[in-house]
């Protein structure tokens, strides 16, 4: 009878675990299915290698927040970092030298050196010292933005974009046809996956979120760990953000704001499929924000109702979330003080 009362719950839980993902590529499916009836554009190979790098900007930055709430913490900073790091890389470019600027590598480097300061600032503040996540971050953020204005009074860096070959890094392809962007997509979401997913190191950013008191008495050095996810999220928000920037052909000091949402949307899109923040799941998240995005784009829709929807999708995805956990289907995790579900109750009760 037990063997019998153990093949049926691990029936019905695949289906709870397939289920999701069937509904999820069910929506995109009919997604996909109207752009393409609206436009005839959207199925072309040009529009789907440009919905690539719409895809590109929001996963590298979706992949790095991933961390952050795997450790069940939030960052409301990035984009401000992000922002930082961009003008960081335009100011070494464009002014630096009297304005004969320096090779795109180094100015890369110190971007993504700058925003991650600001990771470590972060990680530092919660993890070492506890403070709270939501105020810190938001805190950190205004800084870092009010120090990107001082590069240039909050001006448009645009000297030497055309000549130093900065746009490359955005708009550069492998073997002519495959754009830089979709490279390094693929390559940090790889490399993500293996660390997350198949090692130690990556199962105790799970341990640090789900219970940082067990995991510190196993030995684990849990503010090590917030701290590592925090820079990891300001390192893919600066990337994102200067590979925008690159594209766009000038330093802006809000290049980064429109990160925000999409990061985390992405975020919650995962978590409502799989139970808990993955790789996987955010890469899926952020390919339903990109074929959104690319989509509205073909139809000349105005910018604020992209933010509607996001904003929409953001809300139903932690609505969902929030269902499970009152359903008791999962177990929690914290993140900022909340709880959000993980593992069946009734797998609980069974192994009791």
């Amino acid at each position: 009878m037990a063997k019998r009362a153990k093949t049926d719950f691990e029936k019905h839980w695949a289906f709870q675990a397939v289920f999701p993902l069937l509904i999820f590529f069910t929506i995109i499916t009919i997604i996909i299915v109207i752009f393409s009836i609206l436009s005839k554009e959207f199925l072309t190979a040009f529009n789907l290698l440009q919905a690539l790098k719409y895809l590109a900007n929001t996963a590298i930055v979706s992949l790095g927040l991933t961390f952050v709430v795997a450790v069940g913490k939030s960052d409301i900073s990035f984009h401000y970092v992000s922002c930082f790091a961009g003008m960081t890389m335009s100011y070494f470019i464009g002014m630096f030298m009297g304005g004969k600027g320096i090779p795109p590598i180094p100015a890369i480097l110190l971007g993504l050196f700058g925003g991650l300061i600001f990771g470590i600032i972060n990680g530092i503040a919660i993890g070492k010292f506890k403070l709270p996540d939501m105020i810190t971050t938001i805190a950190v953020g205004s800084l870092a933005w009010g120090m990107a204005y001082l590069y240039n009074g909050g001006n448009y860096i645009y000297q030497n974009f055309l000549t130093s070959g900065i746009i490359q890094f955005s708009d550069g392809k492998l073997f002519g046809w495959l754009p830089f962007p979709v490279l390094y997509l693929f390559s940090f979401y790889i490399i993500g996956y293996i660390i997350l997913h198949c090692t130690t190191f990556g199962r105790r950013f799970y341990a640090t979120g789900h219970n940082p008191v067990a995991a510190s008495f196993s030995g684990i050095k849990v503010e090590h760990y917030i701290i590592l996810a925090y820079m990891i999220c300001s390192l893919m928000a600066s990337f994102s953000n200067m590979l925008m920037t690159a594209a766009q052909g000038n330093g802006n000091v809000k290049g980064g704001l429109v990160l925000l949402m999409p990061a985390w949307a992405a975020v919650f899109v995962g978590i409502s499929i799989f139970k808990k923040p993955t790789v996987y799941g955010t890469f899926l998240g952020a390919f339903l924000i990109a074929i959104m995005q690319n989509g509205f784009t073909l139809m000349h829709t105005p910018y604020y109702v992209m933010d509607l929807i996001i904003g929409i999708t953001l809300i139903f995805a932690i609505l969902v979330s929030r269902i499970q956990i009152k359903s008791g289907k999962v177990s929690a995790f914290k993140l900022s003080g909340k709880e959000f579900q993980l593992q069946s109750t009734s797998q609980r009760g069974i192994q009791k």
